[in-house]
């Protein structure tokens, strides 16, 4: 059973009043008379991006700027799709539910960037790997004598993309696009802006030209979303949250067929969470196991030697993912029952210590053991000399009935 996408879900809140999640707008409290209000604990979360529900069960609502929600079906008081198309207006009210009259409701919609309908479960044939990697967003302030950073609270975020990489694979032989570019942000700290000069090589004015967000969203667009191939990531959440947050901002700024191709949606394989897929094959119970990129490749003795450029873990991705497919074609080990292994015995049994062995074999061998002794030599080196266990040798001395030797017995 594949995911399924939905429209709205109200959510039971113990105590309160209840949420209602509503995709492509923000969240809403519901108040007793069914008017909607904007929740102000949602107010850096954008909108509601996707609803999804999962095998188990469960309901996954994401957001355009924070990490999802995960909701099990007894915290859910109402789920739908809007099947027959309606406006927002009377897809609302046929619900009950009354939006805001301080609010135009034309106002209260953005564009949805890059929908995502489903999560992929199986590795696409034909792709482009994608990762970020983010700076902090600082505000400087001060005088002559000190200059002050204070991180900026902005609406959704506190960071955003400092490097953004993308490479086509095709059954995993690189094709189109190589796409590495660094956004020239002038609230990254200082240091951002001397490690992307050092990764380009580039003068200042140069890599300011190459870093301005627009140029490098419009190129974006072309290279990468405009081929209409699956996006791979590691681990979409925080990469897709910020890539949709930078091409709403500047979504304005865009040629309309721009901002076509942004609208549309994309498929998208997320292969750390292919990853809890193959570790719940075998598990009891279903569990979010979340392993880092590099730390995995460790595992199949893969080694990135510059972890955590977005370029470099793209192309890790792609060797992690080839042994994960090679992984998916095994065919599983069963754990087999335990057993205790049967070991030759080499211990005489202390009760029948002469029995599978014959009396003149026997005779030689304590008259042996009694000769050794008499030499003065430890129970360990008779037992190396003659085959004998150490407690076989015990019992020979101790307990074994002694044998005369042939001139005794004359």
């Amino acid at each position: 059973m594949m995911p399924t996408n939905l429209t709205l879900l109200e959510r039971k809140i113990s105590n309160n009043l209840n949420c209602l999640y509503f995709v492509n707008h923000p969240v809403y409290r519901i108040q007793k008379d069914h008017q909607l209000v904007l929740a102000p604990e949602y107010s850096l979360a954008g909108n509601v991006t996707d609803i999804i529900c999962d095998e188990q069960q469960r309901y996954h609502i994401l957001f355009v700027a924070r990490k999802e929600i995960v909701l099990t079906e007894k915290k859910v008081a109402k789920v739908t799709n809007n099947q027959l198309g309606q406006d927002t207006a009377q897809f609302l009210a046929a619900l009950g539910y009354q939006l805001p009259t301080t609010q135009p409701t034309g106002e209260l919609s953005q564009p949805t960037i890059l929908p995502s309908p489903a999560e992929l479960s199986e590795f696409p044939s034909a792709y482009v790997i994608i990762d970020c990697e983010f700076g902090i967003l600082f505000r400087r302030s001060g005088t002559a004598k000190a200059i002050n950073w204070h991180v900026i609270e902005s609406p959704g975020s506190r960071a955003s993309i400092f490097q953004l990489s993308a490479i086509g694979f095709s059954h995993h032989t690189q094709t189109a696009p190589f796409f590495n570019r660094y956004f020239d942000n002038p609230n990254f700290l200082p240091d951002k802006k001397l490690a992307g000069l050092a990764e380009t090589g580039l003068t200042t004015v140069a890599y300011e030209a190459q870093g301005d967000p627009l140029s490098i969203l419009k190129a974006f667009i072309q290279q990468v979303i405009q081929p209409q191939i699956p996006f791979v990531f590691w681990d979409q959440t925080q990469d897709m949250k910020h890539i949709r947050l930078l091409l709403a901002h500047y979504y304005h700024q865009l040629t309309p067929a721009e901002q076509q191709l942004v609208s549309r949606p994309v498929a998208i394989f997320d292969a750390q969470a292919y990853t809890n897929t193959l570790i719940n094959r075998g598990n009891h119970k279903i569990g979010n196991h979340d392993l880092p990129l590099n730390g995995l490749a460790a595992l199949f003795n893969i080694s990135n030697p510059h972890q955590h450029n977005a370029l470099w873990d793209v192309q890790t991705t792609e060797l992690v993912m080839i042994k994960l497919a090679e992984l998916t074609r095994q065919t599983p080990v069963i754990t087999a029952t335990p057993e205790p292994v049967a070991l030759p015995s080499t211990v005489p049994s202390a009760l029948t210590p002469i029995q599978t062995i014959s009396p003149a074999t026997a005779h030689a061998s304590h008259a042996q053991v009694h000769q050794l002794r008499a030499r003065g030599k430890t129970y360990r080196e008779i037992a190396a000399a003659t085959g004998f266990s150490i407690s076989g040798i015990n019992y020979i001395l101790k307990k074994a009935r002694s044998i005369p030797t042939r001139s005794e017995s004359v």
